[in-house]
């Protein structure tokens, strides 16, 4: 399960990887599965990532986290032919509905898929006595697991198909679906294999015998650089990581930033060239007993045989510096290119598969902080990881099985004290141990799939509850991946065509970081959603440099003053300034403002005093269940007059 998790942090691992769950959603694909796809790792959005997955046929047939690894070819859009090798692991942890991960490797080389005896028709029997490979009969009709046309077992995911059209319950919403949804093996009826103890995944040692065939054939290097495959780089990392002593050295895996733009922008030839460069520099800069790896595309492995976490970092960051030093050149045209680097201490590894994933989610860190740096693994960011696949598993779960519910917080005028709105606050009521509140989930889901699904459920809600009678105006949270998405926008407008709705009875609230983070998206969304009437407002305003710049850019209706202002407006002279100033901002460009938090007695009186009219918080209105206020039964947020069905 450790490697599971990992796995699924590991989005740019080299081994394509593909999560469904029990109904036959793609839930998640990672970079490598859409390279092997699409033939590029930079798709047009999440969505049509999976979508080309669940049209590509891949072979999934008959697999379950019972049966061994199968090998089975298969035909990509372009008409190439590949052999993959397909792992099937369960990744439901208990949660309501079953996640299971495909791990998808392609034995490119037809070299290497003959000395292991794979390839169709071949004379070798290697596989026959490898661990962790499963052995293939064509005579036995028994033993087609994964083959195509080999016979499914039972309740067999079946091969991947299309995705499901708008209105067939898979529509443009984000979910895509495989034939036969629902006949997922669950694990519990899976029957052990040969080759995996106790129903599990074929152990990583199979991985390692398949190395050692490809260096005995001579393709074990890398054809551009040089450097040894992920295969080889794995085998000597397993030795490593899986001995009765404790391992020494570090794996440090690095990512050429921005190699896409280059390849785009100049060429292939010219990123390759890169490639070639920061090969050479890893040669000339590490000892000469270093382990160098190219695990494909834009990453590359360095395996140190000795020291330990704080050395390896200490060498990342001087490769850092080296490579953003260095000039690559090709066709007359001068590349800098720089590296990000994780790196992981060999003595927290077991094996090397949660080596692999471990520094990749340093390496992500890395990225995260602004790239052209280091960053050593911690138990943190694994915890967080863990913590971050339960937590959106739980979301997803509850928003399939009507477990997630709205809240609603009063939106107040005071001067007359009416209340005009209702900000709706998404909340996770699943049952299930620890209990999460939106700080717990929301965080997660913020840069995700999930996060724009949850943002289309609670629009619709939001349109239904003003269907079902509710006055005054509805606000709804965005979340950062909302903001990315060219259409959502339209689906905002399209939803309240349907409902015949007037936009301006719907308010759009866009945080100050992600409008930060995302500023031309955010005005993009802004203004297609303002000119159509919508309300359009910019959430937890805490006056920083960016925050005003958005403020100044943005066409907004409104401004929400952030909490930690407005509290103390009547006791920090200071906190009164900047909220003064706010409104002042705000005023002379036609906006509104709304303060946020307002829980004591004396702050309505104090935001009057400098023109603050609009509020929320507990004093003046608590949130309460958006069923008690439409008067529904329990558990039905709204009388339903808009069904998700196709729209999720």
């Amino acid at each position: 399960m450790i490697a599971g998790v990992a796995g699924l942090a590991a989005a740019a691992s080299s081994v394509g990887m593909l999560i469904v769950t029990a109904d036959g959603r793609v839930a998640w694909v990672n970079d490598a599965l859409v390279e092997l796809v699409t033939g590029t790792r930079d798709p047009d959005s999440p969505f049509e990532s999976r979508l080309a997955v669940a049209e590509a046929g891949l072979p999934l047939t008959g697999l379950h986290p019972g049966a061994p690894p199968a090998v089975a070819d298969w035909t990509a859009v372009d008409g190439t032919s590949h052999l993959l090798r397909i792992t099937c692991r369960d990744m439901s942890a208990g949660q309501p509905s079953e996640l299971l991960l495909f791990e998808i490797v392609d034995l490119a080389d037809e070299a290497v898929a003959s000395s292991l005896g794979l390839l169709p028709g071949s004379a070798g029997t290697a596989v026959d006595a490898t661990p962790g490979v499963p052995t293939r009969d064509p005579d036995d009709p028994a033993d087609g697991v994964g083959l195509p046309g080999g016979a499914a077992g039972p309740g067999g995911a079946g091969a991947l198909g299309s995705a499901g059209a708008p209105g067939d319950g898979a529509g443009s919403s984000g979910e895509v679906m495989l034939p036969g949804a629902g006949e997922v093996v669950p694990p519990d009826g899976a029957a052990p294999s040969d080759g995996a103890p106790d129903g599990g995944a074929a152990p990583d040692g199979g991985a390692a015998v398949e190395v050692g065939a490809a260096a005995a054939a001579g393709v074990s290097t890398d054809p551009l650089t040089g450097l040894l495959t992920r295969y080889a780089m794995a085998e000597d990392l397993e030795i490593r990581t899986t001995g009765v002593q404790t391992a020494v050295g570090s794996l440090l895996l690095l990512d050429v930033d921005h190699l896409a733009d280059v390849n785009d922008l100049q060429g292939y030839s010219v990123g390759d060239a890169v490639l070639r460069a920061v090969a050479g520099l890893l040669r000339e800069e590490l000892p000469a007993d270093t382990v160098l790896g190219r695990l494909g595309g834009d990453e590359f492995a360095v395996l140190l045989r000795e020291g330990g976490g704080d050395e390896g970092l200490a060498i990342a960051e001087r490769l850092c510096a080296a490579v953003a030093a260095r000039t690559a050149a090709a066709e007359e045209v001068a590349v800098q290119a720089t590296v990000s680097i994780g790196v992981v201490p060999l003595e927290l590894a077991a094996g090397s598969e949660a080596a692999f994933a471990w520094a990749d989610l340093a390496l992500r860190e890395a990225k995260r902080v602004g790239r052209n740096r280091a960053r050593l693994f911690t138990r943190e960011q694994y915890d967080e990881a863990a913590l971050r696949v339960t937590v959106t598993s739980r979301v997803a779960a509850a928003l399939d099985n009507g477990q997630m519910s709205l809240d609603v917080l009063p939106v107040v005028d005071l001067a007359s004290r009416e209340v005009i709105g209702f900000e709706l606050l998404s909340r996770l009521r699943d049952g299930i141990w620890p209990e999460l509140g939106p700080r717990g989930f929301l965080a997660a889901a913020e840069h995700t799939d999930l996060g724009l699904h949850l943002d289309r459920w609670v629009v619709l809600r939001a349109v239904n509850a003003l269907l079902s009678g509710l006055s005054g105006r509805l606000y709804v949270n965005l979340a950062a991946r909302s903001l990315r998405d060219p259409a959502f926008g339209d689906f905002v407008l399209s939803t309240l065509r349907d409902g015949r709705v007037d936009p301006s009875r719907l308010g759009l609230e866009i945080s100050e970081s992600a409008a930060v983070a995302n500023p031309d998206a955010a005005r993009r969304l802004a203004e297609q959603l303002g000119a159509a009437g919508c309300a359009v407002l910019l959430d937890d305003f805490g006056m920083t440099t960016g925050a005003v710049t958005a403020l100044r850019n943005l066409p907004l209706w409104a401004v929400k003053i952030d909490t930690g202002l407005v509290r103390t407006i009547d006791t920090s002279p200071r906190d009164r300034a900047l909220v003064e100033a706010v409104v002042q901002i705000a005023r002379s460009a036609g906006m509104i403002v709304i303060a946020e938090g307002v829980d004591r007695a004396t702050l309505p009186s104090a935001l009057l005093d400098i023109g603050v009219g609009i509020a929320q918080g507990y004093h003046v209105g608590r949130p309460r269940r958006l069923t008690e206020l439409l008067g529904g039964p329990d558990g039905d947020d709204v009388t339903t007059v808009m069904s998700l069905g196709g729209r999720r």
